[in-house]
Order: structure tokens, then C-alpha cells, then sequence
């Protein structure tokens, strides 16, 4: 099992994928102890990353890249969808939030904070594993 999807964006109108580990850490973790929380991490992280060949990405370690999700467990939950017009031609599109998410960080910079944007764009293009 690999708990994350993406069509590439070609049905954001229709589904909203960003959501799953939000519910696989909330509901199969928190809830259902399904997965211990480490399991949900390499499912989550380690192993996208591994199916992806990137080498040097997906696990917190020593001289690896890392991006870091800081997040309170008890908190976490998935909010109803709603929509949103944001799309070119004021085009509508589902969104789903989360709670529970303090932090996000990419390139050791804060991008989120209490589920607020906080307009940082630090993170690079990768391609066949490497920053372009």
C-alpha cells in the first residue's frame, strides 16, 4: 500500500487527492491503528520517494534533503470539502483542508503555519532525482 495519488492535476475539479494522509494519519494511525505511525511515515514518505528514484529525499537523515510536516496527532482531521472558483475562466474546483498541521517546512523554510500560507516559495523542480 502506498497512501498517496495523483493524476497530475487532470481531474482537480472532481477529487481531492491531497487529503489521503491526512486521513491515512488520523484514520488508520490515530483511529484504527491500522498502521503504527512510523509504517505511515514510510508509506507516506520514504517509500514515494524510493518509487520515484529520488535517493536522497523521503527520510529524515543525515545529509539528506528533508521537507517536515509538524503536525499534532490529536488534532488532525479532514475538514468538508468545498469549492472553490480559483481556476483560469473563474473555473470551479473541489478543496479539502485539513486541521492539525502546525508546521510545514521546504528547504529549512517555513511555508505553513497553523494552516496559514505564509507566502514562502522555497521549494525547487526535481527531475530523475535532482534539482533542475
Amino acid at each position: 500500500m502506498r497512501p498517496v495519488v495523483s493524476d497530475g492535476g487532470a481531474h482537480i475539479k472532481f477529487i481531492t487527492p491531497a487529503i489521503y494522509p491526512t486521513e491515512v494519519l488520523s484514520w488508520l494511525v490515530r483511529d484504527s491503528d491500522v498502521l503504527s505511525l512510523e509504517e505511515a511515515h514510510f508509506r507516506l514518505s520514504g517509500l514515494c520517494a524510493w518509487a520515484a528514484g529520488f535517493k536522497d529525499r523521503g527520510t529524515l537523515r543525515e545529509g539528506m534533503a528533508a521537507d517536515v510536516v509538524i503536525y499534532d496527532l490529536a488534532q488532525l482531521k479532514s475538514l468538508p470539502e468545498e469549492i472553490a472558483y480559483d481556476l483560469p475562466a473563474n473555473e470551479w474546483r473541489r478543496v479539502q483542508k485539513a486541521e492539525g498541521y502546525r508546521w510545514i517546512m521546504v528547504n529549512g523554510e517555513v511555508i505553513f503555519e497553523d494552516g496559514q500560507c505564509t507566502g514562502a516559495t522555497p521549494g525547487k523542480l526535481l527531475r530523475n532525482g535532482q534539482a533542475v
